[in-house]
């Protein structure tokens, strides 16, 4: 299979580096608890907390959605561990496509009694919303194509790739 590259390494960095910014604005001095969304946007969260300004406390959350290409039952398989009461929380994920798995993830979080939750996301996938819920920032937007690299898989694999790619037309 053939991988066509939509979003090139150089530009993921630049925009990683420009989101970093945007955030460290919006939190002004606070520190701020990151809960990354396991397993996809792992690369994306190492590298977008190594620029943001504030000091940072790192957490995960584990949501399970797809098999393969296809999207199966949302079930939260792994909970923050850090205390998020009074906290300002920063959930950071992946791909935000129908926008049910991060508004998943969003509910949970707000059972932890946070200060304030932002959410971030590497990837706006131009197709219909099933929830009423918008990232509150958005590296960038894309057109439907399943896509792969930068932290995202299909079947586990490829996640190593260093851009964002999508598979030619067929395969």
């Amino acid at each position: 299979m053939e991988i066509e590259v939509l979003i090139p390494e150089n530009l993921l960095r630049k925009r990683v580096r420009e989101l970093a910014e945007e955030i460290s604005k919006q939190f002004g001095n606070s520190s701020i608890t990151v809960v990354s969304v396991l397993k996809g946007a792992t690369v994306f969260t190492a590298d977008l907390i190594r620029y943001i300004k504030n000091r940072i406390e790192l957490d995960f959350i584990r949501i399970k959605s797809y098999r393969g290409k296809e999207k199966g039952e949302l079930k939260i398989t792994l909970l923050p561990e850090l205390n998020l009461k009074g906290k300002q929380v920063l959930i950071v994920d992946d791909i935000f496509d129908t926008g049910e798995s991060l508004k998943r993830v969003y509910d949970e979080v707000m059972k932890h009694s946070p200060k304030t939750i932002k959410s971030c996301v590497l990837l706006d996938k131009k197709v219909k919303k099933r929830v009423n819920f918008r990232p509150d920032f958005v590296g960038f937007e894309i057109p439907d194509y399943f896509i792969v690299g930068y932290g995202l898989d299909l079947n586990e694999m490829y996640r190593g790739l260093p851009y964002i790619g999508y598979f030619k037309e067929g395969e």
